[in-house]
């Protein structure tokens, strides 16, 4: 697999720009989200380990985020357009996710 898209870095490095940008610690990120360890943020951002669906949206909420937001590519340019359609997937998929959870 090509290693410039591992999902697993994208989505660290994302998680750790959010972070630092709010100037946390991991310690301090791990707490607001009634995490254990900070040692699990720590495997995320280092792209040994992913998230679970459950940590994902505690991390969105906590960011106020999309989570397409995490795994977009740095340094590639995306058009308010392309974000849309981003966005528009998004929302299908979660649409998804809903009526595949009614139908369990």
């Amino acid at each position: 697999m090509d290693k410039t898209f591992d999902v697993r870095k994208i989505f660290g490095n994302n998680l750790k720009n959010l972070r630092e940008n709010k100037n946390l610690t991991q310690e301090q990120l791990a707490e607001s989200l009634n995490l254990q360890t900070y040692q699990t943020i720590n495997r995320i951002e280092n792209g040994r380990t992913f998230v679970t669906r459950i940590l994902l949206e505690k991390i969105c909420k906590f960011f106020n985020i999309e989570p397409y937001v995490l795994f977009l590519k740095p340094n590639q340019k995306y058009t308010p357009e392309t974000l849309d359609e981003i966005s528009q997937i998004n929302q299908k998929l979660n649409d998804i996710y809903n009526i595949i959870c009614k139908n369990k």
